[in-house]
């Protein structure tokens, strides 16, 4: 063997997969039943897009009681702040009406806050998936509705050997090529 130059190679090949740089499985998160389902499979949503909506009519009905119950709840306060401004009525009895229109408040904002909870909206733009139920379906927080991907950015996921791992780290560049071999079909 004769001793010359030549070029030697310093890459290491390893074998990783693409992924979509955001992903998601759709839940709603509460229960009951599906009254609105815009799910259209394999078509791109914008982030907010309203996908789902569970029936709420109970809850409307509550928000709505609870409002009656404060607009009552005001006008007694306010008789009985006057009636303690002149020394007709303890403080006490006072603080209970006081009282009764903060409950009355935070039982409303509850409410809303169920409520808002009916709606399943896209939490980012992206491709939906295949959908997992049906229109009028009883859906949990257990169920997934779909999935939801962001493609039009990947990642590349791919192990490296033990060996070369104080070779990357953040800012490295690294190049990646595509399969050669296709399957035949």
């Amino acid at each position: 063997m004769i001793a010359g130059s030549s070029t030697i190679s310093n890459a290491i090949e390893v074998n990783g997969s693409v992924v979509a740089y955001e992903s998601a499985d759709l839940h709603p998160e509460i229960s009951g039943r599906l009254t609105y389902l815009n799910i259209p499979e394999g078509n791109r949503v914008s982030q907010g897009a309203v996908l789902a909506k569970i029936n709420d009519a109970d809850l409307l009905a509550t928000l709505s009681r609870s409002r009656v119950q404060l607009d009552l709840a005001r006008k007694t306060e306010e008789r009985l702040r006057k009636l303690l401004s002149i020394g007709g009525l303890n403080q006490a009895d006072y603080d209970v009406a006081l009282n009764q229109v903060n409950t009355l408040k935070a039982d409303m904002v509850y409410t809303q806050a169920q409520i808002d909870k009916t709606t399943v909206k896209a939490p980012f733009s992206g491709v939906l998936g295949l959908r997992m139920v049906s229109p009028g379906s009883y859906v949990t927080p257990q169920t997934t509705l779909a999935t939801l991907q962001q493609t039009d950015r990947a990642k590349i996921d791919f192990t490296l050997p033990e060996i070369y791992a104080h070779l990357i780290h953040k800012g490295t560049y690294v190049v990646v090529q595509p399969n050669q071999t296709r399957a035949k079909g």
